[in-house]
């Protein structure tokens, strides 16, 4: 791996209780890359990573905390959420951290019948080892086998982050992937990652946009799959909107909210004309998907 550029972090030791809370915080300072580490049953290390000191300072001016400078591997994601090795989807992906081209062909040869997918830590969010972006990506993998032998199947996603949602798609057999996100850096990882697997530019398109924003005019062409892994504020905000984004018998995968934000998050959906029957919950962290009411 090529040597990076400094990263910073800024952390800070908050109780459980309070997540929620730091949740509608970020959403506001703009934060986009959050990890959390778990202290003891009452209390958490929320951890913000940038490549802009100044950044992290301005949130320790402002909530308290520490900022510090660290290396690579301390903020990979198997170093801020537990995970470590090898992440499998089901019986179709394997994620790994790794973009070694010699380590990539070991799993490959070991793993024929799955789609390897490389995501080495970067500063954007979801490389597979979350469990929000896990959890989406074994709902895509549930949602879409009856899409297996199908062409032409459309999926939206809402805050794609490095793109893994968007490339396990095109992997799955997706002609037309829209992906949006508002981090700029975000958004050059994702494309970079998209080049790097093989997916062409006309299948993955990448898109600096505010989802909130964008759902608000209905696409001429509705979706097959829309994946939204976003704080629990935004969903709420946009599920209202999604409605008309969804084509009839399309599945709908939404992660990024706490147990605790479970009730809210689904009650907004169903106000929303959406049924949603399915749940993966690790930890605190809950990934959900449905469909539209049947009339």
């Amino acid at each position: 791996m090529s040597q990076s550029s400094p990263v910073f972090r800024w952390s800070k030791s908050v109780e459980e209780s309070e997540l929620d809370w730091w949740e509608t915080e970020f959403t506001v300072a703009g934060v986009s890359f959050v990890s959390e580490k778990t202290i003891n049953r009452k209390r958490c290390k929320l951890m913000v990573y940038d490549p802009d000191r100044s950044f992290c300072e301005r949130l320790r001016e402002k909530y308290g905390g520490g900022v510090a400078e660290v290396r690579e591997e301390d903020w990979s994601p198997a170093a801020t959420d537990g995970s470590t090795g090898l992440i499998r989807i089901r019986d179709r992906f394997l994620v790994t951290e790794s973009d070694d081209e010699s380590v990539l062909d070991s799993l490959r040869s070991e793993n024929p019948k799955r789609e390897i997918l490389s995501f080495p830590p970067q500063l954007a969010f979801g490389t597979g080892f979350h469990p929000t972006t896990a959890g989406c990506l074994r709902l895509l993998a549930d949602a879409t086998q009856s899409f297996y032998d199908e062409d032409g199947w459309k999926m939206l996603d809402l805050g794609s982050g490095t793109g893994i949602l968007a490339i396990a798609a095109a992997k799955l057999g997706a002609s037309s992937i829209t992906a949006l996100e508002l981090d700029e850096m975000a958004l050059e990882v994702a494309k970079g990652n998209a080049k790097r697997h093989g997916i062409p530019e006309k299948t993955a398109r990448f898109f600096s946009e505010d989802a909130v924003e964008w759902v608000k005019t209905p696409p001429k062409t509705p979706f097959q799959v829309i994946a939204a892994n976003l704080f629990s504020s935004l969903l709420v905000e946009i599920l209202p909107h999604l409605k008309d984004c969804l084509a009839p018998g399309g599945t709908i995968i939404l992660s990024g909210f706490l147990t605790s934000q479970t009730r809210e998050v689904v009650e907004t959906a169903r106000k929303s004309g959406f049924e949603i029957p399915s749940f993966l919950r690790r930890g605190k962290w809950v990934a959900a998907s449905g469909q539209l009411k049947i009339a």
